[in-house]
């Protein structure tokens, strides 16, 4: 029972018992009143004398002292409550006075131009009636270029949702939605002060694997060692997830005119294992994600191969100067892992993403630019080089280097992967009925992808008892794919823009383990 539940009681009872007292007022004496205003019903006796008399009003009147004092006592705090309800809810949570707008992102300019983006901010035109999945949207210098513009309308990329205040069940504090760390219905919320134990900061042990903790010693030794003197060792955990049995047909990689050559050399099914690194730093009590890998790994019978579909970061790991060492050290990790798993080869494609753009994480610093293609070819040599240097990589060349080698000669040559370079190019560069003519069209894509991607070997290394654990399996529905990561981070306006809203949108994550 409330405190407000047993006031409202205790009034309730006492009002109605005056009631009573003054109805039968006639049974009782009418010159012996207590404190409280009640009538002591005293009835006298033949036996009864003045001294007995006496001590029995004393000992009344002092009841209805003692009663007086505890409603008073009642009273003051039914007072105060009902003046901490007049009050204004107080932010419990921080002093900032935050912009609880979202931002918003890029979104893509259905005009047919690949690169061509519409920007936050920037008006667009979409047509006033848009009917099923595919909805067009097209950028103020492309619908210039128009030729019918009827029908159409004019919109701005702008987000309009805007972050909730929580108000706490219990004390009615107010609370910032990403200060919170509460995902349920508003209704529900009991804040962190009112209810500690309910909320899931930081990662547990129960989420490690065998692979994810060969990841995770190896770069907090890297870091530790790294550190100067007056920098603090903030650790790092990691999180994996693996299926082994994914698979893409050999039909969707190829080029219509080549799909027969494609499926004698590789069968109908392309079979390989898909795994997620997602790499944490523990900053002010959380555990905040910086990091992530999606690679997938094929074991043909031929050769034996590792490809990094796609890596992000966010621009928040500290020491800010070790942050590009511990990224690429990462990588370098990753491929150790990968030959102990008995992975003799990777493909590498620098292909960076368009700024703005949401590649893993949305809405990234301001302050983090995407890098140019020149950028990320030089990041991605810096790993090589320091991997055949430590032993982990015996050799890596660029395309052209290795069309030299191998004199490739026919499209069936160059090994595809999903999602790779080279299998988009040869279905963009393919005439239906014409298989002769795309190796010739193709030339022309020698030179400027000749060195943004590479083949690399590994050095072989023995298998270890902790190797054969590290392709456990562990799903997850939404943490195993880049594109579900996504799609969920969106849906709930999970953004990555300043600390505040990252380490939200981290435990978020966090919760879905």
């Amino acid at each position: 029972m409330s405190p407000m539940t047993g006031i409202q009681n205790f009034l309730g009872s006492f009002i109605s018992g005056n009631v009573q007292n003054e109805e039968s007022s006639s049974t009782f004496s009418p010159d012996i009143e207590n404190a409280t205003g009640e009538f002591s019903e005293i009835r006298k006796n033949k036996n009864e004398t003045p001294e007995n008399y006496t001590l029995v009003i004393k000992e009344q009147k002092k009841r209805g002292h003692e009663n007086l004092e505890k409603e008073e006592t009642h009273g003051i705090r039914y007072e105060k409550l009902k003046k901490a309800k007049r009050q204004k809810p107080q932010f419990m949570c921080c002093s900032e006075n935050p912009d609880l707008s979202y931002s918003s992102f890029n979104h893509q300019c259905t005009s047919g131009a690949q690169d061509c983006r519409i920007r936050p901010n920037d008006i667009y035109w979409v047509p006033r009636k848009q009917q099923g999945e595919f909805q067009e949207a097209v950028c103020t210098t492309c619908f210039k270029e128009m030729g019918n513009k009827d029908g159409w309308k004019q919109e701005k990329n702008i987000n309009d949702r805007i972050e909730e205040v929580f108000k706490c069940r219990e004390c009615s504090g107010l609370w910032h939605q990403c200060c919170s760390f509460f995902y349920g219905e508003p209704e529900q919320f009991v804040c962190r002060t009112c209810a500690p134990e309910a909320f899931k900061l930081m990662l547990d042990a129960s989420g490690s694997s065998p692979d994810s903790n060969f990841i995770e010693e190896r770069i907090n030794g890297f870091l530790e060692e790294a550190l100067e003197e007056d920098q603090e060792f903030q650790k790092v955990s990691v999180r994996t997830f693996y299926s082994a049995d994914d698979s893409v047909k050999t039909g969707d990689l190829a080029p219509p005119s080549w799909k027969s050559k494609f499926i004698a050399k590789y069968g109908t099914v392309i079979k390989f294992a898909s795994r997620a690194i997602h790499v944490f730093q523990r900053q002010n009590n959380v555990d905040q994600i910086v990091f992530s890998i999606f690679a997938s790994e094929y074991r043909n019978p031929r050769k034996t191969w590792m490809v990094i579909d796609c890596l992000d970061s966010i621009k928040m790991f500290q020491p800010a100067s070790l942050r590009t060492k511990v990224y690429q050290e990462l990588v370098l990790i990753y491929f150790d892992l990968s030959r102990n798993i008995g992975l003799s080869h990777s493909y590498l494609w620098a292909d960076p993403p368009i700024q703005g753009d949401n590649y893993i994480f949305p809405v990234k610093p301001a302050n983090q630019p995407s890098p140019t293609p020149t950028m990320l070819e030089n990041w991605y040599l810096t790993v090589m080089e320091k991997g055949k240097s430590n032993g982990i990589v015996k050799e890596f060349r660029s395309f052209a280097e290795e069309k030299e080698l191998k004199k490739f000669k026919k499209p069936t040559e160059i090994p595809i992967f999903r999602n790779s370079l080279w299998s988009s190019l040869m279905a963009a560069y393919d005439v239906v009925g014409k298989p002769q003519k795309l190796w010739k069209s193709m030339s022309a894509e020698w030179e400027s992808h000749g060195s943004d991607n590479w083949f690399i070997e590994f050095n072989e290394v023995e298998k270890d008892e902790q190797s054969e654990g590290m392709c456990q399996e562990r799903l997850h529905e939404i943490l195993l794919k880049k594109e579900e990561l996504q799609y969920h981070c969106m849906e709930n306006s999970w953004q990555f823009g300043n600390p505040r809203r990252a380490r939200y949108a981290s435990v978020g994550l966090i919760n879905l383990m």
